[in-house]
């Protein structure tokens, strides 16, 4: 990748028209360990929720107990 852009290793994609520029001169100065950070934390967010969905779709529906007819009610 280096050699197809002169050595220089601040080039990544514009996400807007698919080429390739020099972030530096783009002014974007994202680093990798803030989008490792930013990814985790939403991954972390989405097993979180799916674990309570789990959790409330496991329990039986809530409601008044009915009770048994005996003899003496009608």
């Amino acid at each position: 990748q280096r050699r197809v852009h002169g050595g220089r290793t601040s080039h990544g994609l514009d996400i807007n028209d698919g080429s390739t520029k020099d972030m530096v001169e783009a002014g974007v100065l994202d680093l990798a360990l803030t989008k490792y950070w930013a990814i985790k934390f939403a991954t972390e967010a989405a097993v979180t929720v799916l674990k309570v969905d789990t959790i409330i779709m496991a329990k039986p529906a809530g409601g008044p107990k009915t009770r048994p007819q005996g003899p003496d009610d009608e």
